[in-house]
């Protein structure tokens, strides 16, 4: 299922100009954004820009970053978290914690769950089913499904000549814009119970004509391997790297953004248990194994 973006821009328009009443109800309402790209990104407060126009926004968002740290929970040590001004006055805060800490931390200083969680804009697409369990990003937004929050997660795939370690090759001002208008659109709707949270991921260039795809994760996008290498003192050390796959299976996410160069928007449940017939089987041998040499 696709819609292109010039009618969806047409259809948030026309209802900005019929829904005035609805949208000083949503300017009532409290975002709470993260990421896990650090505070100082680019794709954070881009977003936070465009955010601010239709609603309150507080950013709580790791001091560094915090990419491919999955779900991680920080109970070891304390988690420290500092005011940030920004030029309108408002604040946010800068934490020590994970990107899903910062979710956490947000309640607290808060003192409430806020309307709806946002995190990103990343900087890498999240799409595929082994993105989305490491992303940091992604893990926010699960937190925010766990404390009953409805969430949405945007990433941006990037292009050939992007570095990820100062943010280059990728422009967040539409991407924030369209971002702002989803977030808009979903806090005038029921979230669904059983919806953990929407993954949205952005191709490398978007136009009016860009297409928009209601998708399912694929599996895996990379085929991952480690890089053996010498450091200056001849000691031997390893580096993960990976070789994006070229296809991917039609109307999945990577497929979307990857070989349609389009958005894709997926709906994230969480079910950690499925049993087929032949897993079935499995396990009632393996019940009945540990039944009979149990004593």
């Amino acid at each position: 299922m696709f819609l292109s973006l010039r009618f969806i821009k047409f259809s948030f328009e026309r209802q900005n100009l019929t829904n005035i009443s609805k949208n000083e109800h949503v300017k009532n309402k409290l975002i709470l954004l993260t990421n896990d790209d650090g505070i100082k990104s680019s794709g954070l407060n881009s977003l936070r820009d465009e955010l601010s126009k239709i609603a309150n926004v507080v950013c709580f968002a790791p001091a560094e970053a915090s990419s491919a740290v999955s779900k991680a929970l920080t109970f070891h040590k304390p988690i420290r978290f500092f005011p940030v001004t920004y030029d309108d006055g408002t604040t946010g805060y800068s934490t020590t914690g994970s990107p899903a800490d910062n979710v956490l931390v947000g309640f607290h200083v808060l003192k409430r769950k806020p309307d709806i969680v946002v995190s990103g804009i990343n900087y890498g697409d999240n799409s595929s089913i082994h993105s989305i369990l490491t992303s940091g990003t992604c893990a926010a937004a699960f937190e925010a499904y766990f404390n009953n929050v409805p969430a949405i997660a945007f990433s941006a795939d990037l292009s050939e000549d992007s570095q990820m370690i100062d943010q280059r090759g990728i422009d967040f001002g539409k991407i924030a814009k369209i971002s702002a208008e989803i977030v808009d659109a979903v806090l005038e709707l029921d979230w669904p119970k059983d919806l953990a949270f929407l993954n949205v991921n952005y191709p490398k260039e978007i136009s009016d004509e860009t297409k928009v795809y209601i998708t399912s994760p694929t599996l895996y996008k990379y085929d991952n391997f480690m890089v053996e290498k010498k450091d200056p003192r001849k000691l031997t050390y390893l580096w993960l790297w990976g070789k994006k796959k070229e296809s991917f299976p039609e109307n999945t996410d990577t497929w979307a953004v990857v070989n349609q160069n389009s958005i894709s928007i997926s709906p994230i449940c969480l079910n950690l248990h499925h049993t087929t017939d032949s897993a079935s089987k499995l396990l009632n041998i393996l019940q009945q194994q540990i039944k009979d040499n149990m004593f």
